[in-house]
């Protein structure tokens, strides 16, 4: 049986595979980088902030906003191959960016207290172990008025269809996915106040129908992924995806944007 670090580190090896490129494209979440700028707008971002993403998967995010805001980034990223894709990919941009990464566990951080004036999870909090002890983590770090932008996939009570308690649940942040009141509600917890709540639920419409077109590359992706997640993909996503999408328009599942300042 793994350890629970091992778990962690298994999830996230996962969440950062070939397949879940394929699935979410290299920002590793629905909107892509359009949702990462407006995340970063909706946060305030200043030039010469000192920025944290946690959980930053293979990097584009943390590089982009980078550039965008013109911030001083951190990326933290659990996963070995992302850790070292992302710190490669910092060293070949054409363009120098005011970024570097860490290779870390999101609940035990390796940075001192008020570090950072801002701090970003995307599509990750839903597949935190301990989602409380990772926002508590993020409050320690950040300075006095310091702002988190969170944005991830909401899971109404009861709305998950039972094929998606799987690999391919994972992967798309469902599995352990809280509803849209749940993340304010962990934030609030932690000594945030809540600055905005957005529905962006659109953006999961548009991945499924991207996910459509993808359909037949899957077939040829299943040598290179285990033979369950590959029987997955092949035998029950084409109706899976026509019921996940009539979920998102009754809205049991979804994709919210949250940003919040702490308030000591």
């Amino acid at each position: 049986m793994l350890n629970t670090y091992s778990a962690k580190i298994c999830c996230a090896d996962l969440y950062s595979s070939e397949l879940s490129r394929l699935i979410l494209g290299d920002s590793l979440h629905p909107g892509g980088l359009r949702a990462t700028n407006r995340l970063g707008r909706a946060m305030g971002l200043q030039p010469g902030w000192r920025v944290l993403d946690l959980a930053c998967g293979l990097g584009t995010s943390a590089t982009a906003i980078s550039r965008v805001f013109k911030c001083r980034v951190t990326g933290l990223e659990l996963g070995a191959e992302a850790a070292a894709a992302s710190s490669q990919r910092s060293l070949s941009e054409p363009v120098p960016s005011n970024v570097g990464f860490v290779r870390g566990d999101a609940e035990a951080p390796p940075f001192r207290s008020g570090a950072f004036d801002a701090v970003i999870i995307e599509c990750a909090t839903s597949l935190f172990a301990d989602k409380s002890a990772a926002i508590s983590e993020a409050r320690r770090l950040l300075r006095p008025g310091g702002v988190i932008g969170l944005s991830d996939v909401t899971v109404e009570p009861g709305s998950l269809p039972p094929e998606l308690d799987s690999t391919v649940g994972m992967m798309l942040c469902l599995t352990d996915a809280l509803p849209a009141a749940g993340y304010p509600a962990l934030l609030e917890a932690a000594g945030f106040a809540m600055l905005e709540c957005s529905d962006l639920s659109d953006e999961v419409l548009s991945l499924l129908n991207e996910l459509r077109g993808k359909l037949s590359l899957w077939r040829g992706f299943a040598e290179t992924v285990p033979a369950s997640s590959a029987t997955d993909l092949t035998d029950i996503a084409p109706g899976l995806l026509e019921r996940v999408e009539k979920l998102i328009q009754q809205g049991q599942i979804g994709y919210w944007l949250y940003v919040a300042r702490l308030t000591e």
